[in-house]
C-alpha cells in the first residue's frame, strides 16, 4: 500500500497519531527528524545552528526521496517539509498526505511547554506571547502548502476516524 505522509506544525501530534496509526494498519512508523539526528548524529537544533536552515532543508528533502512509494510506511514529516522544493508534490505523487490541523492556541500551549525540546525556529528565551506569534506567523506561511494536502483533518480525530477517512479516500485524477 501507499504511504501515509503525516504533515502539520511541530506539535501537531504528528508522531503521536503516526505511531498508533502504523500500529493499526499493520505498517512500520518513521519520524522523518528522528531519522535525521539519527543519520548525522546531531540535533536538529544543532544542525541549524551549525550548517544552517538550508542545509537542514535539503536533509530533508534526501529523506523524503529516500522513502520509495509503495512501503507501506507511515511517515511523520518534519513542520516545514511541505514547504520546501518539490516536496508536497512528491509527497502527493507517492502516497497520502494528511494535515493535521490543530488550533492556534492548542499549537501555542503545546509548543510553548516543548520550547527547550530542539525547537529551532523558538527562541527559547522568547515570552508566551512572542511564541504565540512566532508559530501564528509560521503558520500562516505554511498554511498554503498544509492546505494542499490530501486529507485535512482536526488535530484532534482519533485513529479509528482517521483509519475510516483513509479507507474511504479516493484521488481525485
Amino acid at each position: 500500500m501507499k504511504n501515509i505522509y503525516l504533515i502539520g506544525m511541530p506539535s501537531s501530534g504528528k508522531s503521536t497519531l503516526g505511531k498508533e496509526l502504523a500500529k493499526n494498519l499493520g505498517f512500520s512508523f518513521t519520524d522523518m527528524d528522528k531519522l535525521i539526528e539519527t543519520r548525522e548524529q546531531k540535533t536538529i537544533s544543532e544542525i541549524f545552528s551549525n550548517q544552517g536552515e538550508a542545509h537542514f532543508r535539503e536533509l530533508e528533502r534526501k529523506t523524503l526521496h529516500g522513502f520509495q512509494p509503495d512501503q507501506s510506511m507511515v511517515i511523520a514529516t518534519g513542520g516545514g517539509v511541505p514547504c520546501f522544493f518539490d516536496n508536497m508534490d512528491y509527497m502527493k505523487k507517492n502516497g497520502i498526505s494528511i494535515f493535521l490541523n490543530v488550533e492556534l492556541e492548542d499549537l501555542a500551549k503545546r509548543l510553548y511547554k516543548a520550547q527547550g525540546n530542539n525547537r529551532p525556529l523558538l527562541d527559547k528565551s522568547q515570552s508566551e506571547e512572542a511564541v504565540i506569534a512566532t508559530i501564528k506567523k509560521t503558520f500562516e506561511e505554511r498554511l498554503p502548502f498544509y492546505k494542499q494536502a490530501d486529507i485535512q483533518v482536526d488535530g484532534e480525530i482519533s485513529v479509528n476516524q482517521l483509519l475510516w477517512l483513509i479507507e474511504s479516500y479516493v484521488p481525485v485524477q
